[in-house]
């Protein structure tokens, strides 16, 4: 059995790639093309994994094989979540912080900017070196996760560190609201939808919901002045 195994009728000869849609097959078969060849049987899955996801932004692979000599790779990319200026561009990432693209413009992603952070180094699957406020982007990333439900609402997330080095939030919508965070809890973000639901119903118009403290405040950016009484 042992020299069954080890014979080169189970040596590669193909490699197939299913659940991609935004990275070719070429570009993920480049970063692994030396498995063509190797023993079928002796593939270590955690070890292939790792090897894509060095140069690759995939969130996850699933190996399978196909005797005598397919291995199929199942992927799952990382989804875009947010863009930070980067150059004269934008580095997009993932809730978990992973560079997924560099891209020159926006026009194409439904998702917000975030300011309040300098990138110094990027490079697409690592996560972006930042001149400083590490600290803060962790926060950020639990922010965006707990935010995914109404992301493609939003324009910008914007981070502010007070005189405590605590990270507090601006967020603003794309259809004019501004909502000041404080700092970020996941009960927050819970009551923002219904929130900004309810202000938008009441037709008050765009302002200010400061959701810093226990009591959500709304402030017009307009009050319109009441009519004149005849």
């Amino acid at each position: 059995m042992i020299l069954v195994a080890s014979s080169s009728f189970f040596a590669i000869e193909d490699i197939k790639v299913k659940g991609n849609k935004n990275i070719s097959n070429e570009e993920i078969l480049k970063s692994i093309d030396y498995y063509i060849g190797m023993n079928l049987l002796t593939v270590k899955p955690k070890e292939l994994k790792e090897a894509i996801q060095a140069t690759i932004p995939i969130e996850d692979v699933i190996v399978k094989y196909k005797l005598p000599h397919t291995l199929i790779l199942e992927v799952k990319e990382r989804e875009i979540s947010a863009a930070l200026n980067y150059l004269d561009g934008f580095v997009l990432i993932d809730s978990n912080g992973f560079i997924v693209k560099l891209a020159s413009k926006l026009e194409n992603y439904s998702v917000p900017i975030v300011t309040g952070l300098k990138v110094v180094k990027a490079k697409v699957a690592e996560k972006p070196l930042l001149e400083e406020n590490t600290v803060h982007f962790k926060v950020l990333l639990g922010l965006i996760e707990s935010l995914k439900p109404i992301l493609q609402e939003l324009s910008e997330i914007n981070i502010v560190v007070d005189e405590n080095h605590k990270t507090n939030f601006y967020l603003y919508t794309l259809d004019g609201y501004q909502v000041f965070l404080g700092e970020f809890n996941d009960k927050k973000i819970t009551i923002l939808q219904t929130l900004l639901q309810d202000v938008r119903k009441k037709g008050m118009g765009t302002g200010l919901l400061d959701i810093s403290h226990n009591t959500p405040i709304f402030k017009p950016f307009h009050i319109e002045p009441e009519e004149e009484k005849e």
